[in-house]
């Protein structure tokens, strides 16, 4: 807006967690933040990366920040930034930083501007304390993540009861693609008489076997409050496995991608 030659630039006011960072030029960063009030917005950060700059921890990947920011068009710019959260503990390890890589990943791929998710943002930030201190095993965290993170995107599958038959079953598989849980009979009889697929809509099956401890705990993590998501306990490595490959595979496949830091983080793991 201006007015005889003058610029006027509106001041912006947001809370939000840096989820990516790009260098740009010798001084500068180019930041994308999930806010609570926004959205996922790019920032551009000028003399973030000087030693002498006072937002260059703020400013920092992971960083949880309040901005005030000038806004030009639809170009914003960092005018002052006041650290409120750096999950400093997250440095510590490799696998730490490319497990809270991908969340923010997830985080930026599904994020829009203008269209802030609050529950999305508190979820990441409770994802990034986890990890930092070490509240819960990296799977458990991991997938804890990724099933509520379905359920806040409008994935949210049916756990309860068996998608054919209505009842609880036993040896349940979750079926990805249609977001419900088949028993194993109503499984044997749909394999015995299969159905084959119609149109252009039709997609694979995606089945995964769940445990009757995976299954309890995934229903508990897309019902329970959400600063309580960790609070469950799986005692066995069969339950754990079962729980992250579950819900690894739903989110997944419903985001229709994978993640460079996922895939850093599973090549850490084997080694």
């Amino acid at each position: 807006m201006s007015e005889m030659g003058v610029t006027f630039m509106e001041i912006v006011m947001v809370s939000g967690l840096v989820v990516r960072t790009t260098d740009y030029g010798e001084r500068d960063r180019i930041l994308s933040l999930y806010t609570h009030e926004l959205g996922l917005i790019t920032v551009m950060a000028n003399g973030s990366r000087s030693l002498k700059s006072r937002s260059l921890v703020a400013t920092e990947l992971f960083c949880y920040s309040r901005f005030a920011l000038t806004k030009r068009g639809d170009r914003y710019t960092v005018k002052e930034v006041e650290l409120i959260e750096s999950f400093f503990d997250l440095r510590s390890d490799v696998a730490k930083i490319a497990l809270a890589g991908y969340a923010c990943e997830v985080i930026s791929h599904v994020g829009t501007e203008n269209l802030p998710d609050p529950d999305l943002l508190r979820l990441c930030l409770n994802t990034l304390y986890a990890i930092a201190k070490e509240k819960a095993p990296g799977a458990q965290i991991k997938g804890a993540f990724e099933m509520r993170a379905a359920a806040i995107l409008g994935f949210m599958p049916e756990l309860a009861v068996c998608a054919d038959c209505g009842e609880e079953g036993e040896d349940v598989v979750l079926d990805v693609m249609n977001g419900a849980v088949r028993c194993g009979d109503c499984r044997r009889e749909a394999e015995e008489n299969p159905i084959p697929p119609d149109g252009e809509d039709a997609h694979a099956t995606v089945l995964c076997l769940l445990t009757a401890s995976a299954r309890a705990a995934l229903f508990y993590v897309l019902c329970c409050p959400l600063e309580k998501i960790l609070s469950f306990r799986l005692e066995s490595e069969a339950d754990m496995e079962s729980f992250a490959h579950a819900a690894e595979t739903y989110l997944l496949h419903h985001l229709e991608r994978s993640f460079k830091n996922l895939e850093f983080y599973k090549t850490l793991l084997m080694t």
